[in-house]
């Protein structure tokens, strides 16, 4: 029987928060996952790059096109104590992501993993980089090239990185596949790219009659030699189906962008989403939603001409 709700954490972790270790780290997210728990939630959803937290202990003499192969051996190290620490507080954790070795090619891929304290744990690739991503003189990431879609606790779930969510042909794919719930974590600089992001997801939400949760970050990560080496914007949310019976704003739950927080970052808890509702209207009788929709059949026109066929 399929849950008909699920509780959210989102952490929108503060960078100028400080890490003094890798252990440290771990010992912060574990006071998420145990405040997340006190807050009833079933999942924490930690956000994109969440190694930046890891740099002020990297080797001071770092250059930028080494810190993905420091970063992955750092993640080889922590992957299996973020686990202990959902296997100790029973909470799931999408734990932000971080570089990561792919297990053929050997290259560094931006990498999310979600831990589960009752099964084996999933990842996703980030498909589309940034220009920072993928410049060759800096992280140098290699891209992603699947879509894991799986089950938890009756629920269909997707999990994809922060500039997957803006592409619309994904999300055309991701729509044949009846999923209850897109994870999305991010990590945005300007307040515009918190903007692109979060305004596609709740485009997501209506276009795949699903919940899409997000999170970003904020503050400023420190490098090894102390000074400050971005800052970022950052919020969280819950878009649902703009549909009335889900009160007609598509908006579940809402923690605006914002630049700067105390401590660790502030943490929003999206209580008992209503996904096995919106399945049932995904699968019933949406408003005005006509299932996926496939645009082979239309044809691009310049006046009277047919130039270009859309797929």
């Amino acid at each position: 029987m399929m849950p008909q709700t699920l509780s959210l954490a989102h952490w929108v972790a503060n960078l100028s928060h400080p890490v003094v270790s890798l252990e440290d780290f771990v010992q912060l997210v574990t006071r998420q996952l145990e405040t997340a728990k006190e807050a009833k939630a079933d999942l924490l959803l930690a956000p994109e790059h969440i190694s930046e937290y890891w740099m002020p202990f990297a080797p001071e003499d770092l250059p930028l096109m080494a810190e993905n192969d420091w970063v992955a051996d750092q993640a080889e190290r922590a992957l299996p104590l973020l686990q202990a620490a959902v296997s100790q507080t029973g909470v799931a954790l999408v734990a932000g992501s971080t570089a990561f070795r792919h297990e053929t090619t050997g290259k560094c891929r931006n990498r999310s993993w979600m831990l589960f304290p009752d099964r084996e744990p999933v990842f996703h690739d980030k498909l589309v980089m940034t220009p920072a991503e993928k410049d060759p003189a800096g992280w140098h990431f290699e891209p992603g090239n699947t879509v894991n879609i799986f089950d938890w606790r009756g629920l269909r779930l997707c999990l994809i990185i922060c500039l997957d969510v803006e592409m619309p042909h994904l999300a055309h794919t991701l729509s044949t596949e009846d999923i209850d719930l897109l994870l999305v974590p991010s990590m945005t600089t300007k307040a515009a790219g918190y903007h692109r992001v979060f305004s596609c997801a709740r485009a997501r939400a209506v276009e795949m009659m699903t919940a899409v949760a997000v999170v970003g970050c904020v503050g400023g990560a420190q490098g090894p030699d102390g000074t400050i080496r971005e800052t970022y914007h950052g919020g969280a949310a819950v878009y649902i189906p703009s549909e009335e019976v889900f009160g007609h704003t598509g908006i579940f739950s809402d923690l605006p962008v914002h630049a700067s927080a105390a401590d660790a970052g502030e943490m929003l808890i999206s209580r008992d989403i209503p996904l096995g509702a919106i399945r049932a209207v995904r699968q019933g009788k949406p408003e005005a939603w006509p299932g996926p929709f496939s645009a082979d059949h239309i044809t691009l026109t310049h006046g009277t001409s047919a130039v270009k066929k859309v797929c």
